[in-house]
């Protein structure tokens, strides 16, 4: 089964917007879709949401002034 990509790209917003945007997108997120965070580095409070709305999470890139990270709802 092929998920839908969301692609969430707040590599250009100062905090505390892009955790702010995240948890919005993160709270929507359905099961058949995936969500690509794009950012500048790994957001440390990101966790607590993932853990909130029951979601894993895998690291796509991780490099200097650039992260990726794909989110899904767990099943």
């Amino acid at each position: 089964m092929s998920l839908k990509q969301i692609i969430l790209n707040v590599s250009e917003l100062e905090a505390p917007y892009p955790l702010i945007e995240a948890s919005k997108a993160i709270k929507e997120l359905k099961n058949e879709e995936e969500l690509i965070f794009i950012h500048r580095m790994f957001p440390c409070k990101l966790q607590n949401v993932l853990e909130k709305f029951e979601c894993k999470s895998e690291v796509l890139k991780d490099e200097e002034n650039y992260f990726e990270m794909k989110i899904t709802r767990n099943l």
